[in-house]
């Protein structure tokens, strides 16, 4: 009788781990995110980004990745978008000679929140263990899907927030001119402006703003400003006017530090994170320069705050 006993416990052993070791199925992991389905899927959906958050690429040197339309590779690993359907899209993740097959679904949870859910085949095994390094990764990624949404830096390239306005009344002008003497019009510019805020007493603050925009092939549309306290003599349109910001009004802004001709990229970030939250903006971006100065070279490093007015 106790040989019978021991004989079936261990039959049973043996089919228990035969199972746990060789038999799949499939396990699912889920997370929630407040953001709407439309701009997580634009994050899970092109391999540029999700280059951003998926492991090893999100903490590897993106400069040594090799990237097609629907194929990433880094060292030993690479990731292809198989098939996407529907709300559901499948890689195929590869490491040295393994493969398997990971599987994102976005759903709405709310209006303004979305249910991430990971599915793949796997083991109780491997399950238990993590024994599979890509079904670890996929896990681990999922985690960091949630966290790169909650951090502006990683998402956008800066720290975003929010603030009030502080500065309110600027003298403003503007010009076209040739890209080639960018530099000596910008300086030429706010050298204008201070020196009317001096002859008109308007107690200039220290504060100047600008904004570029491209005018044509090889011309560019200086906006320059610069704060002012005492606002009665100033016209409102000519070739210097009044320009009004409300008194705790709101600003969408970002850090900047980096060389001079790439400012506009803080603004374009800025731009993307309005447009991908559904803000209203009031008024164009502009730069707020706290490095001291008024003329720079394009590669000098500056510091500055790019600034975005929102209702």
């Amino acid at each position: 009788m106790k040989k019978k006993m021991l004989f079936a416990l261990v039959i049973l052993v043996a089919a228990t781990l035969f199972y746990a070791i060789f038999v799949t199925k499939v396990f699912h992991k889920e997370i929630n995110i407040h953001q709407p389905i439309a701009l997580i899927n634009k994050q899970v959906s092109t391999v540029d980004n999700i280059s951003r958050w998926y492991l090893p690429f999100a903490s590897g040197d993106s400069t040594n990745f090799k990237s097609g339309a629907d194929k990433i590779e880094y060292g030993n690993t690479s990731l292809s978008i198989a098939k996407h359907v529907d709300l559901s899209i499948w890689y195929q993740v590869a490491e040295n000679k393994k493969q398997e097959t990971v599987i994102f679904t976005v759903l709405a949870d709310t209006g303004q929140s979305s249910k991430i859910i990971l599915s793949y085949e796997s083991t109780w095994w491997n399950k238990i263990f993590g024994s599979n390094s890509i079904i670890k990764n996929a896990e681990e990624s999922l985690k960091n899907l949630k966290e790169y949404f909650a951090d502006t830096k990683k998402m956008y390239g800066y720290q975003m927030e929010v603030a009030d306005v502080t500065d309110t009344a600027f003298v403003f002008t503007s010009k076209v001119v040739a890209k080639s003497i960018k530099k000596e019009a910008f300086k030429g510019l706010f050298e204008s402006l201070i020196r009317y805020a001096t002859e008109k007493n308007l107690g200039y603050t220290g504060v100047r703003i600008f904004y570029t925009s491209p005018y044509g092939n090889d011309s560019i549309h200086l906006f320059t400003s610069i704060g002012i306290t005492n606002t009665k003599d100033v016209p409102m349109d000519g070739i210097f006017s009044l320009k009004k910001m409300p008194y705790k009004g709101h600003l969408l802004t970002a850090y900047y530090q980096g060389e001079f001709d790439n400012v506009n990229n803080a603004i374009n970030a800025l731009g993307q994170f309005k447009s991908d939250n559904g803000m209203t903006s009031m008024a164009i971006p502009f730069i707020k320069l706290i490095s001291e100065g008024i003329s720079f070279e394009d590669n000098q490093i500056i510091q500055a705050k790019a600034c975005y007015p929102i209702q």
